[in-house]
C-alpha cells in the first residue's frame, strides 16, 4: 500500500553519486518498504543508461527548492504495462550535506 511522503507531488533531481544531474521527476507516492515513486521523468534515456549500460544502481534525489535536503537510495525499474517505471528504494536516512567537499552528513533530526 503506498503512503504520503514530504517529496510525494514535488519535483525532484535524481543525481549520480557525484552530484552530477541524471533527471528531474515528479516525486510520487511512497510505498511501505520506502520506495518513492518517480513519475514525469524527464530523461528516461539518461537513466535507462546509468542503469543498463553503466550498471549503476546508487542515486540522490535533491528537492531544487532544498538542494541541501537529499536522500540516498537505490535506483529500480520495471517494465509494467507497456511503460517504465522508476522508483527510488530509500535505503539510507534522510540527511543534511554539508559544504562540498564535507565528508560529514549531518542527520536531518539534529538540525
Amino acid at each position: 500500500m503506498a503512503g504520503c511522503s514530504a517529496l510525494e507531488g514535488q519535483v525532484v533531481r535524481v543525481l549520480d553519486t557525484d552530484g552530477s544531474p541524471l533527471s528531474r521527476a515528479v516525486a510520487g507516492a511512497t510505498g511501505d518498504d520506502g520506495a518513492v515513486l518517480l513519475d514525469e521523468v524527464d530523461a528516461p534515456g539518461v537513466l535507462i543508461d546509468y542503469y543498463f549500460g553503466r550498471g549503476e544502481r546508487l542515486v540522490l534525489v535533491e528537492l531544487p527548492d532544498d538542494p541541501e535536503l537529499t536522500v540516498e537510495g537505490t535506483l529500480e525499474t520495471w517494465w509494467i504495462g507497456g511503460a517504465r517505471t522508476w522508483q527510488v528504494y530509500v535505503d539510507r536516512p534522510l540527511v543534511t550535506l554539508g559544504p562540498v567537499g564535507s565528508a560529514h552528513p549531518e542527520p536531518a533530526g539534529r538540525r
